[in-house]
């Protein structure tokens, strides 16, 4: 198998959600406004721009909403799509638009084989509107399908008195595997801190405990600015799916400021790809569990992405299908 071309972080501009979690980097800002996806471009034009044979080879495409990615089902014919002339997709989700992905289930298994679903776990919302159980059936639907999947909980500092019960509801629910588990970022500061009250070390020792290699991995970023020679704005770069306009990296200060194409207005023409070079603003990598450990900076010693994404139960399941395990090994081209 090729190695993947671009990681492309695809913003669904839709913020609305039917959870209200206290760690959202949306809610923090309190900028969900129940907006609904509308196409600009047809998607004859979307296929043309977002060819293989245009951007060079098959991408990652990972799509997330400002809310809910799967709250609009017209975000399948996008996905189906994207599948559909070679690439691979993600898509983050709560896990509960049964509808939704009932629908991406039932595209070909030749698709399927490429798709990978990033289903965050919601312990509270969860329990709170009494929607545990259509969790897990919906992570089984995708687990018994050809399409690949992870569960990330993303840390808060309310949820640590509840994570014996987390544990015991993943060794029940997914035969001994357990979530991996994220690093909450404080957007409210500039150098985006760890959200939380406590300090580095118990943090550290608080979510430890579920053994992720995702979160050594992003803690061990988290803070740590780069300086070396990163490839973000070709290798990766971010791009909202409706209007196309496409930003180098989602980490900058002002997004805006860092914008410079749109990928639909000439679909033919030659991508003129930048790189932020030594210049990265952020306190660390924005996105580092993706965009490191596929190589954006190409001389860092990081897991591969399929590493910090994949996780094998006591019958020796991944979680990862053999296609998804295989391209997300590889480093970006």
């Amino acid at each position: 198998m090729e190695a993947p071309k671009h990681f492309i972080n695809c913003y669904v501009p839709v913020q609305a959600c039917n959870f209200r979690c206290s760690y959202c980097y949306i809610g923090q800002k309190k900028e969900f406004d129940g907006q609904k996806l509308k196409y600009i471009y047809p998607l004859e034009t979307m296929q043309v721009a977002l060819g293989k044979k245009r951007l060079g080879g098959m991408c990652i495409f990972n799509l997330c909403a400002g809310g809910e990615t799967l709250l609009q089902k017209e975000i399948v014919p996008i996905v189906e799509l994207l599948l559909s002339i070679g690439h691979n997709v993600s898509i983050v989700t709560n896990g509960t638009m049964t509808n939704t992905i009932k629908l991406l289930l039932g595209l070909p298994d030749s698709l399927l084989s490429m798709l990978y679903i990033k289903f965050s776990f919601h312990y509270f919302e969860l329990v709170k509107r009494n929607l545990m159980d259509e969790f897990f059936m919906n992570v089984h639907k995708v687990q018994k399908s050809k399409a690949s999947f992870s569960i990330d909980i993303t840390p808060c500092d309310e949820l640590i008195d509840h994570i014996p019960e987390i544990k015991r509801i993943f060794d029940i629910e997914m035969n001994g595997a357990m979530p991996h588990i994220s690093v909450a970022r404080d957007v409210t500061t500039s150098e985006l801190k760890i959200l939380t009250k406590l300090s580095r070390d118990e943090y550290i020792a608080a979510w430890s405990v579920f053994g992720s290699a995702k979160f050594d991995y992003k803690i061990s970023e988290f803070q740590k600015p780069h300086k070396e020679y990163c490839c973000a704005g070709n290798k990766s770069f971010s791009l909202d799916l409706i209007s196309g306009n496409c930003r180098i990296c989602d980490g900058a200060p002002d997004p805006q400021k860092m914008n410079f194409y749109n990928i639909y207005n000439n679909p033919t023409e030659e991508i003129p790809f930048v790189e932020i070079g030594n210049n990265c603003p952020t306190a660390h990598c924005y996105n580092c569990h993706a965009l490191l450990t596929l190589g954006t900076i190409p001389e860092l010693d990081a897991p591969t992405y399929a590493e910090v994404l994949d996780r094998v139960d006591k019958s020796g399941e991944h979680w990862l299908k053999d296609r998804v395990f295989e391209f997300y090994s590889k480093r970006l081209v």
